[in-house]
């Protein structure tokens, strides 16, 4: 009787401290919330080399992308990254889904979390790779166009990054895509080399850059091209982004009878942040304040005004506008916004902001 009742407490002892170990040592369950989420970002690279892709093989110093890694846990997290890239060459448009595959070895997110760039996953980085692959197809054609051009090809490079929590069954996603515009060339449309323009006159130029600066000074008959382009104060040196076509105005007043010279600049953002300038020639023009053309206001303010009004209202109003022109009409100089007064050229410099925003306003003329 006394040794059944002993087995009997055992029993309930042994039960209390499995319990106990439960409730002590529990396992992540799958399926149970991770502790790990993350954001990825980017660097608004234009160029790129084949080495800044090529993370396990190359030693790259240029910042592509950052992983910042949030742990909501009290403990460390173990996690691993799996990542993808897509290439789309704007050449042709060539494809190449999942060019590139990385899975890395597991590493440390201490609470609170960690930040991580693509500098981390290449050689002397603190993140290991598990597997890698890189299509050699991919890379051939990536390698002849940047032997041919001096540039990585133009397109899309869209990374997909998988964030893996060791002991939870659930991912967290996100992606970056760098697009890369490799501009070479900057061309001079007008005006034309050695043209004799008005006090207005329309620059326009080719550069497939998202910026680019333009710069107008002024030439003496002693001076160079090179020398006059870099005397400073410049008559106008100003900013454009996405347009390739600037109508004078802002700067110094061009004078009747002098000799300007203009460039343009193209600014080419790389992986590391800084800018590399594609130039291009040095263009030079005249100025005739009383140079005429098919209207009796070409070369006044009056036309310079009635330009930026008909590339704001488009096509639809021309008839209009060669009726006002060929009629010999001009502004008065009772011009004013919200009762201020006006001058022309302030009226100019806000008719080219509203030119800039027309796609995303709606203009009307009466």
């Amino acid at each position: 009787m006394e040794f059944e009742f002993m087995k009997s407490i055992r029993r309930e002892i042994l039960a209390s401290l499995t319990g106990f170990a439960l409730i002590l040592f529990p396992v992540k369950a799958s399926g149970q919330p991770c502790s790990l989420s993350m954001q990825v970002s980017h660097t608004a690279a234009e160029q790129l080399s084949l080495a800044d892709l090529d993370f396990p093989n190359f030693h790259s110093t240029n910042l592509l992308f950052t992983v910042t890694f949030t742990n909501k846990g009290v403990v460390a997290a173990n996690a691993s990254l799996h990542l993808i890239m897509d290439i789309t060459l704007a050449q042709g448009s060539i494809n190449f889904p999942g060019a590139l595959d990385l899975t890395t070895k597991a590493f440390p997110v201490p609470p609170g979390g960690r930040t991580i760039t693509n500098l981390n996953l290449g050689p002397g980085g603190d993140i290991q790779t598990q597997t890698y692959s890189f299509s050699r197809e991919a890379k051939t054609k990536i390698e002849d166009i940047a032997l041919l051009t001096g540039h990585m090809p133009a397109g899309s490079y869209n990374f997909h990054i998988e964030l893996k929590e060791l002991g939870c069954a659930t991912t967290v996603n996100d992606h970056v895509e760098l697009l890369l515009q490799n501009p070479t060339r900057v061309e001079l449309r007008s005006p034309r080399d050695g043209e004799t323009t008005n006090t207005f006159p329309l620059f326009e130029f080719y550069q497939d850059g998202l910026r680019a600066v333009l710069t107008v000074a002024e030439k003496t008959p002693e001076q160079t091209r090179e020398d006059a382009i870099t005397r400073k104060p410049a008559m106008l040196e100003i900013d454009l982004s996405g347009r390739n076509s600037f109508l004078y105005s802002g700067g110094r007043p061009l004078e009747d009878g002098k000799t300007y010279v203009w460039t343009v600049v193209s600014k080419v953002r790389t992986a590391g942040g800084s800018d590399i300038d594609v130039s291009s020639p040095i263009g030079l023009f005249s100025v005739s304040g009383s140079l005429q053309g098919s209207g009796s206001l070409n070369g006044t303010v009056d036309d310079a005004l009635l330009t930026q009004l008909e590339e704001i209202l488009g096509s639809k109003h021309h008839a209009v506008f060669q009726q006002i022109r060929s009629g010999g009409y001009h502004l008065t100089s009772n011009m004013s916004l919200n009762d201020s007064k006006l001058s022309a050229s302030q009226l100019l410099d806000l008719l080219i902001q509203l030119r800039d925003l027309s796609d995303s306003i709606e203009l009307s003329f009466e």
